[in-house]
């Protein structure tokens, strides 16, 4: 029973300074849909060893990229550090964006 607790982790969200990221795919992109509240805001992947960060989804404009040592899946040592990394890179965009007339994105 603890081996399949442990081995769907991986499932669970994770919420890193405010944003809730939710896993889409294990490993091989390993690749995450990151929520404020309930709408997505950016997509985090790791493939090929390149890690990269879109907003506000998969097809909007890339704004981080990094290469860790993991592959198609992080290295346990390295996650929490790229994972924060990317959401400091999404927080910035936001905070820097400019905003319309009506004072929405």
């Amino acid at each position: 029973m603890e081996d399949e607790i442990k081995h769907r982790m991986w499932e669970k969200p994770m919420l890193i300074h405010g944003y809730v990221l939710k896993r889409t795919c294990y490993a091989c992109p390993e690749q995450y849909d990151v929520y404020a509240g309930d709408e997505i805001v950016a997509y985090f992947r790791l493939r090929h060893g390149t890690f990269r960060v879109d907003v506000p989804d998969y097809s909007g404009e890339t704004i981080y990229t990094a290469e860790p040592n993991g592959d198609g899946v992080f290295m346990d040592y390295e996650r929490v550090e790229y994972l924060t990394k990317a959401i400091l890179a999404v927080q910035e965009y936001y905070l820097n964006m400019k905003w319309d007339k009506e004072g929405i994105w």
